[in-house]
C-alpha cells in the first residue's frame, strides 16, 4: 500500500474593521465570505498521481484520515461561537466560481456539480464554545460526520479542499481570536493494473467529468 501525505497550515481569525476575517493568509487560501457574523475561507491542495496513471494503473483507496493536533482554540467571545470545518477530497477540481455553492449544497450531494463517484472523502466537524469554558478555551467537538464513495480512479490528481467557517454568536461580545490548527491529510491506496477495457473506461470517465467542468 502506498501512503501519501499532504499538510495544510493553521488559520487564525480575528475581528477586522468590525468583521470576522482571517488574519493569516497562507498559500492557496481564499476568503469566500467575511462579515460581522462569520467568515468562510477555503484552503486548496492536491495529491499528484501522474506517475501512477502514466503507467496505466488504477488507484484503489484503502484508507483516508485527517490528523489534527488539537481542536480549534478561542480567546474571548461568547457561548455559541463556533468553527465549522469541512474537508473534501475529489478526483475532479471544483471551479473557483462554484466553491461557495458547492460548500452550501454539500459536495457530492444532489444538485452539486460534483458526481458522487468523484467524491473520494468528505468530513464535517463542528466545534463550539460552551457555557462552562473560560476566557481562553479549546472548543468542544459538537458533531462530526463523514461520507464519500472512495471510488477507484484513473485520474492524475486528487484535489483537497478545506473549508473553515468561524462564527461569531454575539456581536456585543465578539471573540478576540480563533485559531484553527493545521492538519495532515493521509491517503492510503493500492496501485494496480486492471483489464484494459476497465482501465480505459475509468480513464474515459475521468476525462468526461473533467471536460464537463471545463465547459461550465
Amino acid at each position: 500500500m502506498k501512503l501519501l501525505v499532504k499538510g495544510l497550515g493553521q488559520v487564525l481569525f480575528g475581528i477586522v474593521g468590525g468583521q470576522v476575517a482571517p488574519t493569516t493568509n497562507g498559500p492557496n487560501m481564499t476568503t469566500l465570505i467575511a462579515n460581522p457574523l462569520y467568515a468562510l475561507v477555503v484552503q486548496q491542495s492536491y495529491f499528484d498521481l501522474a506517475g501512477m496513471t502514466q503507467r496505466e494503473k488504477t488507484l484503489f483507496f484503502r484508507s483516508i484520515t485527517v490528523q489534527e493536533p488539537y481542536n480549534p482554540s478561542i480567546e474571548g467571545g461568547h457561548t455559541g461561537d463556533d468553527v465549522r470545518e469541512t474537508i473534501v477530497l475529489t478526483t475532479s477540481p471544483i471551479p473557483a466560481d462554484k466553491l461557495l455553492t458547492e460548500y452550501a449544497l454539500g459536495v457530492g450531494l444532489p444538485q452539486s456539480i460534483t458526481d458522487w463517484s468523484q467524491l473520494v472523502y468528505y468530513r464535517f466537524r463542528n466545534c463550539v464554545r460552551t457555557t462552562d469554558q473560560g476566557a481562553t478555551a479549546i472548543l468542544a467537538t459538537l458533531s462530526q460526520n463523514n461520507m464519500g464513495s472512495a471510488y477507484p480512479t484513473a485520474s492524475d490528481r486528487v484535489y483537497i479542499y478545506r473549508f473553515i467557517q468561524a462564527n461569531n454568536a454575539d456581536q456585543s461580545a465578539q471573540f478576540t481570536s480563533i485559531l484553527v490548527p493545521g492538519c495532515q491529510v493521509i491517503l492510503g491506496a493500492d496501485v494496480k493494473e486492471e483489464p484494459e477495457f476497465q482501465y480505459l473506461y475509468r480513464l474515459m470517465r475521468s476525462y468526461e467529468l473533467q471536460q464537463s467542468h471545463d465547459e461550465d
